[in-house]
């Protein structure tokens, strides 16, 4: 059922937060999208169709606006990642139309006076999650009036059915640096006790730290079910002919600790009983109730994935090919870019975890490579959630920017992603080791890791220079992965599962 006089939504310059934000906005709201990129926008209009109008143009121009219907919007949500532009967008919303409530993304601290200072409800880049955007426009998330000092240290939550915390005691929450203050529950007030069990649609004042009731809101909010399941449940494994009898082991690993109700097997077409090896190959490990498709010389891997999205019950919650073959140290730059376009074609399609078996199980020791402020929150999490079925250690590796040469911007990020360590640390009431490494962040990375069995990465933090400046200036999150010596699972956006 749709909602009554729905908010009207703007959203100006989709970027990678624009497009997460997108996919999680419930459809019930009018949305209109502003960007100066067509091929953007049609991939907007992918998302969701008929349900979202878009506006090619420039909206630092009055007239765009006017024309876009900006004035009829509720609210506009400005994306960009050029704080200039940032500014100059709210500018001209506040100079030349009445809008309520005008979002956006803020970078530096003159930047973010200066939208203040435009009345302008302002995200830090550093702070920014698509999730916590959806929590703050759909009032999942809202800061509680008239009490407190204003500085979002007491929010209104409401808790989601598929939440980490749904169903669960406060008691064994045991939460740290914040405390459920009171719950409202179907029109009645239920005083919090340690035997208190949180249920779906609860709405919960907390209150704490307000850089630990960001991450505590996100989590009480999350759409979530037990790892891989969000995703789905079917396993799939995209066979390119060689891989080693240590593949196929580690296959049989990944399938007996992650609850996977079936298994797809794509493998290329070969002569001299290749077919009837793999399958043989399949049973030894333990899997017994897998089907194959065989790709040809017609049906690409990409073909064959279009005709599995096809199929109404088939929904995909991990993909697994071998490391070695896709990933390895050799070969021209030129190829290990294509390489690399291929993986993020690849977690595009089926939208779901990808894990580059390597060989090394058990998965015993887990390290989770800290590159990105926004996304750390989303792995570590990923790596949290698995250590209910794998009983494993985590360690987060950071590496500490230059006291010379690092920028602000870099020792901002530095200081947010040990911070959200420490605080999902607490929340969980799980230890993640916080390892501090220092030099060339790829070759730092990479000689740690060696003494881990999995690496969780994100795709996210994967940068698109294109091939001639990662000459110069490489990709520090998808050289981690190529170049680190064990299984990699490479976790998609959190957007990617809706």
């Amino acid at each position: 059922m749709g909602l009554l006089n729905p908010s009207r939504f703007f959203i100006i310059g989709v970027g990678n937060i624009g497009l997460q934000l997108i996919r999680m906005l419930s459809r019930d709201f009018p949305l209109t999208c502003i960007d100066n990129n067509a091929h953007t926008l049609e991939m907007v209009k992918s998302l969701r169709g008929d349900a979202v109008r878009v506006v090619e143009g420039d909206a630092t121009s009055r007239l765009v606006l006017e024309e876009a219907g900006i004035s009829e919007g509720d609210t506009v949500i400005i994306t960009t990642t050029s704080e200039r532009v940032n500014l100059e967008v709210a500018r001209v919303l506040r100079e030349n139309f009445t809008v309520a409530r005008i979002v956006a993304v803020g970078i530096t601290k003159k930047g973010i006076e200066a939208l203040e200072n435009l009345e302008v409800e302002v995200e830090g880049i550093f702070n920014l999650s698509a999730l916590g955007l959806r929590n703050r426009l759909e009032h999942k998330t809202k800061a509680v009036q008239g009490i407190g000092l204003g500085k979002n240290e007491i929010l209104e939550v409401e808790v989601h059915p598929n939440s980490r915390v749904a169903h669960k005691r406060l008691s064994s929450i045991n939460p740290h640096n914040w405390r459920v203050g009171i719950i409202y529950r179907d029109n009645n007030i239920v005083i919090p006790r340690g035997d208190t069990i949180l249920k779906p649609k609860d709405r919960l004042i907390i209150l704490g730290d307000p850089r630990v009731l960001q991450t505590v809101a996100e989590i009480l909010t999350f759409r979530f079910q037990h790892f891989p399941l969000e995703y789905g449940d079917t396993l799939l494994v995209l066979l390119e002919g060689d891989e080693t009898e240590d593949f196929f082991s580690e296959l049989g690993y990944i399938h007996s600790v992650f609850p996977f109700e079936r298994m797809r097997v794509l493998h290329p077409e070969k002569n001299n009983g290749y077919d009837e090896a793999v399958r043989r190959q399949i049973e030894e490990a333990g899997l017994r109730s897998a089907e194959f498709t065989t790709l040809t010389a017609k049906k690409s891997v990409a073909a064959a994935l279009d005709s599995l999205s096809q199929e109404p019950d088939l929904r995909i919650g991990m993909t697994v090919l071998s490391r070695p073959r896709l990933v390895d140290s050799l070969g021209s730059m030129f190829a290990r870019s294509q390489k690399k376009s291929y993986l993020q074609d690849l977690a595009h399609r089926v939208r779901c975890p990808l894990v580059l078996a390597g060989g090394s199980h058990p998965w015993e020791k887990v390290a989770v490579p800290c590159t990105d402020p926004e996304n750390v929150q989303h792995v570590l999490e990923t790596a949290l959630e698995m250590s209910s079925a794998i009983k494993y250690e985590i360690e987060a590796l950071l590496v500490r920017p230059s006291d010379y040469i690092a920028t602000d911007e870099e020792q901002d990020a530095f200081t947010v992603m040990k911070k959200t360590v420490s605080d999902l640390s607490y929340i969980y009431k799980a230890t993640i080791h916080a390892t501090e490494l220092s030099g060339n962040p790829i070759r730092s990375f990479c000689d740690h890791a060696k003494d881990y069995s999995l690496v969780v990465s994100d795709l996210t933090a994967w940068s698109d220079r294109g091939f001639i400046r990662s000459l110069f200036n490489p990709d520090v999150a998808w050289n981690i992965v190529r170049k680190t010596p064990v299984s990699v699972m490479v976790v998609p956006p959190p957007g990617e599962l809706i």
